[in-house]
């Protein structure tokens, strides 16, 4: 790879959208449909990070391929809550089950998602889940609805785990709860048929 003595990148900023830069590299993002939302960048040597009115600035001097690869992802991290905060993201799940109707329940209070009456078990299989994050249970789909793109994605993530089968075969014991959507607003972005 072609070594680069001076990186130089900028993110532009929307006016509707507040962003705020704590100490060692903490950014803070608001706006209007979430937030706000904190992220700790404190690990990513070398890399100034610097707001100039309505762009955030990227700097790095004689950066190696790591800087550089990190830089970029930094960039895609802070560019997903900006668009998270303007429209929130919305992750959908499947219920799906072939014998034993299984229902989710989600409990506000503990921040918890409970699954019900999983494969005929007595006691629901459990999955926590973060603050910024709104769960509506509607038929059979769970929608997950926040403006951070990565909670979002644990959330679902910690259902699928909840509903691991033990000690049966994969490909005859299929009952789970799968996302299958991932939106942006109403726009589609990413969709199994």
């Amino acid at each position: 790879m072609v070594k680069v003595a001076f990186f130089d990148e900028s993110l532009e900023i929307p006016k509707d959208v507040d962003v705020k830069i704590e100490g060692n590299n903490l950014i803070t993002v608001k706006g209007p449909k979430g937030g706000p939302i904190t992220k700790d960048f404190g690990h990513a040597r070398g890399i100034k990070i610097e707001l100039q009115g309505n762009k955030l600035q990227f700097t790095a001097h004689f950066p190696r391929n790591t800087t550089l690869a990190l830089a970029k992802t930094i960039i895609n991290i802070i560019n997903n809550l900006v668009i998270g905060v303007k429209d929130n993201y919305k992750y959908v799940s499947k219920i799906c089950y072939s014998h034993f109707p299984c229902t989710v329940e989600v409990k506000e209070k503990i921040k918890e998602i409970h699954v019900v009456n999983f494969l005929g078990e007595r006691a629901p299989r459990k999955a926590k889940f973060p603050d910024n994050v709104k769960i509506e249970v509607k038929g059979d789909d769970v929608y997950f609805i926040g403006p951070d793109k990565e909670a979002l994605g644990l959330t679902a993530a910690n259902v699928k785990r909840a509903c691991r089968i033990r000690k049966k075969d994969p490909r005859v014991f299929q009952d789970g709860v799968y996302l299958y959507k991932k939106q942006i607003g109403n726009e589609i972005i990413w969709e199994i048929q």
